[in-house]
């Protein structure tokens, strides 16, 4: 009984350790991507050199994505969220000393590798807390992202209001998150003991055969693993349109005041925090395949209200429901891939996911932004229509969890 009580005290701690992580993983996105126009005025470059570098961000995560499941896999997800999230923090202090678009690009490529490293290794040891619970817990860590994206973009917003310099914003958040990551870490579950521990140590040709044996039992999986990379990252693309292009949409498209324009990303990411929080039960009730279906119609249909709205105050209607229909789209892609493939391969299967994901949620949008050199921003944004209404239809090629 004692040792049920301690155990049960352990995972608790290693639940509230893990949702500080989303919480400051989702804060450092959102605050850097309130000052996105203050970069683009201050280097005077064009929405289609912001979409450089935003790819660059996403080129840095997936860069990460290809080492860190990997390294889960064989050392176990916390000793990497502890160097990952302190990492992550550190980070982003570095965009504030760019001087012109070759820095801010590498600048984003570092931020962007650390991040990647913190949400994959995050990701899994909620995956192994989730399995300890015994019970439907994985959207709530995402929840705790979006808090986080809304405590990140309402802090922005404050500053952009007081007029306080980027790179001081920047540099107090970021080591304020270093080092709150360095405190919580030692909460986490110890999972790389409970990897390690082997009675019987297999020699090296029985390790062989058993590493080739589990490679072909996974190799069937990698399709699925690409079919959700591809579909994570059109929800991630969405995701990236509400949060680094809606506050550019705001000033550049309905000529609002920079602090006003960033209330679009608060609104967006208060309604991905609120569903996120009740997703589980959604999810226990219906099943994965019905939230991520109706979530990416949902999506496109609060994307389309967004661009054809007026004044702002109803354009941040249309951000709402767009925030509430894709919420829970990518955490439930996320849950499903940690169920299917072999399981010693979960981390690797995990990060093909992600990676693809990231793509979209950190690269996709530079897409927009050469739309927008093309066209106008407000016609590029409509790709967010057509992939909600992507999601939702390839809802229906995915076979339904057991």
């Amino acid at each position: 009984m004692a040792a049920k009580i301690k155990q049960t005290r352990q995972n608790r701690l290693a639940r509230f350790a893990v949702s500080a992580m989303f919480t400051f993983a989702g804060a450092t996105m959102t605050i850097w991507a309130v000052h996105l126009p203050v970069v683009e005025q201050n280097l005077r470059i064009s929405s289609g050199a912001i979409a450089l570098v935003i790819l660059a961000s996403g080129m840095g995560a997936l860069s990460a994505m290809q080492i860190v499941g990997a390294l889960v896999d064989k050392i176990g997800s916390k000793p990497v969220v502890i160097g990952a999230n302190i990492l992550a923090g550190l980070a982003l202090v570095i965009p504030a000393l760019a001087t012109d678009l070759i820095q801010i690009c590498l600048a984003l490529f570092v931020l962007g590798f650390a991040l990647g490293s913190a949400d994959i290794s995050m990701n899994a040891h909620a995956v192994d807390i989730e399995k300890a619970y015994g019970r439907p817990i994985f959207s709530a860590f995402h929840a705790f992202w979006s808090i986080g994206g809304v405590i990140g973009a309402s802090a922005g917003a404050a500053a952009l209001a007081a007029e306080i310099e980027m790179p001081v914003t920047l540099a107090v958040v970021g080591l304020f998150f270093a080092v709150a990551s360095a405190l919580f870490t030692p909460l986490l579950l110890d999972t790389s003991k409970v990897k390690v521990a082997q009675v019987d140590k297999p020699s090296k040709t029985e390790a062989l055969k058993i590493k080739a044996a589990a490679n072909a039992a996974n190799r069937p999986f990698l399709k699925m693993m690409i079919a959700l990379g591809f579909m994570g990252g059109a929800g991630a693309l969405i995701e990236g349109v509400g949060i680094d292009w809606s506050a550019l949409h705001g000033v550049n498209v309905l000529g609002m005041p920079k602090a006003e324009a960033a209330l679009s990303v608060v609104v967006f990411s208060s309604a991905m925090a609120a569903f996120r929080f009740v997703a589980d039960k959604v999810v226990e009730k219906f099943g994965r395949i019905f939230v991520i279906r109706w979530g990416g119609a949902l999506a496109a249909t609060g994307i389309a209200l967004a661009l054809t709205l007026q004044p702002h105050s109803m354009s941040l209607v249309g951000w709402a429901i767009a925030g509430l229909g894709v919420s829970a789209v990518v955490p439930q892609i996320f849950a499903y891939s940690a169920t299917v493939g072999e399981e010693s391969h979960s981390g690797r299967n995990m990060a093909k996911v992600f990676g693809l994901t990231y793509a979209g949620m950190l690269g996709g949008p530079a897409i927009i932004g050469w739309l927008a050199s093309l066209s106008n921003l407000g016609s590029a944004l409509w790709v967010g229509v057509l992939l909600g209404a992507a999601i939702a239809v390839g809802s229906l090629l995915i076979k339904k969890s057991k």
